[in-house]
């Protein structure tokens, strides 16, 4: 109704996002004080009390934490590296001998 003054806009019956049928009461009575975070993550990906999607949400969370990922070693180092003064560290001669006077 744009245009009529007093109904172009406010809150609407039946707007907005729709609640989660899968979330509504999941309330847990497990303690987890003095837990440190991914050892709360492993507590919900273990009880199986906990619904399967709940446990798979916690699982990725804690698998970064938990193991590498392929090729995240780093770049390696040479084994032998060039001593200063050597190869291309070395300190550069000037002309010399290529100057003939």
């Amino acid at each position: 109704m744009a245009g009529v003054k007093g109904k172009s806009g406010g809150a609407r019956p039946g707007a907005g996002r729709k609640k989660n049928p899968e979330n509504e009461g999941a309330e847990y009575s497990a303690s987890t004080e003095g837990m440190t975070p991914l050892q709360v993550l492993e507590f919900f990906m273990n009880d199986p009390e906990v619904p399967v999607a709940l446990r798979l949400k916690a699982a990725q969370a804690a698998a970064p934490f938990k193991h590498k990922k392929l090729g995240e070693g780093g770049k390696p180092e040479k084994p032998d590296a060039p001593a200063a003064g050597i190869g291309r560290y070395a300190a550069r001669r000037g002309p010399g001998a290529a100057v003939k006077h």
